[in-house]
């Protein structure tokens, strides 16, 4: 019998075999039935939300909060959920001023 990885798996099949690889995961490992309903209940959020990668986004930090207890189960399928979240941005300019090379501040105004 051949092992695979989650992420060797995830290359393989489809988008929605991640999903299910961690569904069975987590059915195998949680113990707590309440628990393990609230985590598939997030993790099919997660999963619905998959192609829009901002309500990807909400979904995931929502399952990763509550599956902490966990994460020793899902972390391998970090790398392939993480694909799923959208593209950092650049960052954004600073909003403080910068003084222009050459020009002097105003130190000479009053404060009343």
């Amino acid at each position: 019998m051949t092992i695979h990885s989650p992420c060797e798996f995830a290359m393989a099949a489809p988008r929605d075999a991640v999903f299910a690889s961690l569904r069975a995961k987590l059915a195998r490992e949680v113990s707590s039935n309440a628990m393990l309903v609230e985590l598939l209940e997030k993790l099919n959020r997660m999963q619905e939300a998959q192609a829009r990668p901002a309500d990807f986004k909400v979904q995931f930090d929502a399952f990763v909060a509550r599956a902490d207890e966990y994460l020793d189960i899902i972390q391998p399928f970090f790398p392939i959920l993480v694909r799923f979240l959208p593209a950092q941005k650049e960052p954004q300019a600073s909003a403080e001023p910068r003084i222009i090379e050459g020009s002097e501040p105003d130190l000479t105004s009053e404060v009343a």
